[in-house]
């Protein structure tokens, strides 16, 4: 049978039923998906020294002959393989742990190329498990060792080792299974090199330099489907019309003054911006990108209001019931001055009436409702991510004319991240925090101060005499295996101890929508002082006299979900604190500490969210599938200038050749 990049992947030698099923965990079917499965890192072994400079250096790859091998019992069980190895000049000893077939695998006499380094302990030098590979006599015939070789992701059954194996049956195919598809005339302005070179250099690198231009081509590529996504967005945003707004600047200014506080000068700019989009007749496509607190809702509202002033309806969409009551709430007492008709449509609650020319406020209960005002010109969505493309797109498609669409965020996104996700929507931003608000004191406990903590917390709302509340967060509803805590067992040990004295809530995701909102209401009421819960509160839950926050088991959170739970105090004008509590041994663990050392010592929730995108990676942080991030093999999400190239090739191939544009899209996006 002829070979082909659809060709199953049981075509190849040694990969039967069992290794197949394996494949699939890995995304990989077929013989084309397996040429396109890249290494995730490198390692350089084409310097192979004698054991004497290996020595010397302490680390490196080195040849060597077999002299000889045992096997060492313990008197525990264990068991251990010393491999003892030389060359003309010098000899030294290896050291296996639980491989006791390694005595048939080496044969005295024999040459290998091994790969390690040399681990001190006191007095004592070891090699520890060096990588091994027969020696055959040609560097150019290794599979592994001698070369520039990949470190490809693993799963059950399948080690890099045997996708290099079975990368080399079909390297000398690789050139007529995977075919060129972008123009040469871009190949040559961007200086990229063929399809078929980078795919077998990325895999069997003759250099560093042959290994840098082939993930070069790889990353463009993957920057190029994006780019196309972005700019093909753009054109079909172009082609819609929408109804302009006319700003009333004096209606303007009123507003402002009727607020208990001034705008910052990100506020305002932010303004600025969004009226400059609802004036057009095409319609605006902006993400309010804002820090927790930073003030988007009066953004929001001075936006409808102009939108209600020019004889149209808006309506605002929030993930959750309880964010939506709080944004009815808040808006109403914003914009009731001004006479807007303000609505709350939620599951239990659907007040819509007949009237055009107001603000309904709701979560995704609005989508089953038949008669949606005719006149609507404005869509503001708090937290997209929350929703799926479908449901947004029904909005947007009501009447004639487009709506203005406005989403918010209060998840901190880095200009990397809104550059390649949200590349065909612009983008405005609030870092500045309004200027009443207090610093929110972070601090780190470790273990062994966590009953001082709560002891702290006990005598802290008594003396405010019952004003001040706090949360207190766990990562799990109920214990499992782990020494992770859980919100309903803590619930029970802390009020029959610590807070003996005082009301205790508890809040988890799997109760009913209405018992959550009661035991919330009741915080709020303060029938509770203290509310224990998941990160269920992770979101638009604002409680002015909420002052503290604890977060147990805190290495468990991403920095920017701490971010946004420690967000959730600080809302009003007394000083808050959020306390970090890790697991048991943490100290131990150094990166991790690290991160929440990081956290405690940095308030931007923009910064935060830098870091965590650079320690972790932007699936980790904001959940790859949940909000459109790109799954990178090779691009680098940072490299701004990489994705600009990208676009602009993307633009020009829409400007002037669809049938180009359409060819590279069909082998991007099959």
């Amino acid at each position: 049978m002829r070979l082909s990049a659809r060709s199953n992947i049981t075509t190849l030698n040694g990969v039967g039923g069992k290794m197949q099923s394996n494949f699939k965990s890995l995304h990989i079917s077929n013989v084309g998906d397996l040429i396109r499965f890249v290494p995730f890192k490198y390692r350089d072994t084409t310097d192979i020294l004698d054991i004497k400079t290996f020595k010397e250096l302490e680390t490196g790859t080195f040849l060597a002959q077999i002299v000889e091998v045992k096997n060492v019992f313990t008197r525990y069980g264990k068991s251990f393989t010393t491999v003892k190895v030389a060359d003309n000049d010098s000899k030294t000893n290896l050291t296996y742990f639980s491989q006791p077939y390694l005595t048939n695998t080496f044969q005295p006499g024999d040459w290998y190329i091994f790969d390690g380094k040399i681990t001190i302990k006191g007095n004592r030098k070891n090699i520890y498990n060096p990588k091994y590979e027969k020696y055959v006599g040609d560097p150019n015939m290794q599979v592994t060792l001698g070369k520039i070789f990949g470190t490809y992701h693993e799963t059950k059954g399948i080690t890099s080792r045997q996708i290099r194996k079975l990368l080399l049956q079909i390297k000398n195919d690789i050139p007529t299974l995977i075919k060129e598809y972008i123009p040469k005339k871009i190949l040559e302005e961007e200086e990229l090199i063929p399809i078929e070179e980078a795919l077998t250099q990325v895999h069997f690198p003759d250099s560093t330099k042959s290994l840098e231009l082939a993930r070069e081509r790889l990353a463009f590529e993957e920057m190029l489907r994006i780019a196309i996504k972005i700019e093909t967005q753009i054109e079909e945003q172009s082609k819609k019309t929408s109804l302009p707004i006319t700003i009333d600047t004096t209606l303007q200014n009123k507003f402002l003054k009727s607020l208990p506080y001034k705008l910052t000068n990100d506020q305002q700019l932010c303004i600025t911006e969004i009226f400059n989009d609802i004036e057009q007749n095409n319609p605006m496509n902006r993400l309010l990108n804002g820090d927790v607190g930073s003030g988007k809702t009066v953004v929001a509202a001075s936006t409808i209001l102009q939108v209600t002033q020019s004889g149209f309806s808006s309506i605002l969409l929030a993930p959750t019931t309880v964010l939506a009551k709080q944004h009815f709430e808040t808006l109403t007492q914003l914009l009731t001055p001004f006479k807007v008709d303000v609505e709350l449509c939620i599951s239990a609650e659907k007040t819509i009436s007949d009237a055009d020319n107001k603000l309904i406020v709701g979560t995704h209960a609005i989508l089953f409702q038949k008669d949606l005002p005719k006149d609507l010109n404005l869509i503001i969505i708090d937290e997209q991510h929350r929703f799926g493309v479908t449901q947004r797109e029904q909005l947007l498609n009501i009447g004639e004319n487009t709506p203005h669409y406005l989403t918010m965020t209060a998840t901190p996104i880095p200009r990397s991240l809104t550059e390649v996700v949200f590349g065909s929507t612009k983008v405005s931003t609030i870092k500045e925090m309004p200027t009443n608000r207090l610093d929110i004191e972070t601090k780190y406990v470790p273990t062994k101060k966590r009953i001082d903590c709560f002891k702290w917390i006990d005598k802290k709302i008594h003396e405010s005499d019952f004003l001040e509340q706090a949360f207190i967060i766990y990562p799990l509803i109920e214990d499992n295996d782990t020494n992770i805590k859980s919100v309903k067992t803590q619930y029970e040990n802390l009020t029959n101890s610590y807070f003996s004295n005082l009301k205790v809530g508890l809040l988890h995701g799997k109760m009913k929508d209405k018992d959550k909102n009661k035991i919330l209401e009741d915080f709020r009421k303060k029938k509770s002082n203290i509310l224990i819960s998941t990160s269920v509160i992770e979101v638009g839950i604002d409680i002015p006299d909420a002052t503290i926050i604890v977060i147990e088991n805190a290495e468990r959170f991403g920095l920017a979900q701490l971010h946004q739970l420690r967000g959730r105090v600080g809302r009003g004008d007394l000083q808050s604190y959020c306390f970090i509590i890790p697991s048991e041994n943490i100290e131990e663990r150094e990166k991790t500490l690290e991160r929440l050392n990081y956290f405690t010592t940095h308030e931007s929730g923009f910064d935060v969210a830098q870091y965590d995108l650079e320690q972790r990676g932007p699936g980790e942080v904001y959940g790859v599938l949940q909000s459109g991030i790109p799954r990178f093999q090779i691009a680098n999400l940072g490299n701004i200038e990489l994705l600009t190239k990208a676009r602009q090739v993307a633009r020009k191939l829409l400007l002037e050749d669809n049938a180009k544009l359409n060819k590279i899209s069909k082998k991007l996006f099959k």
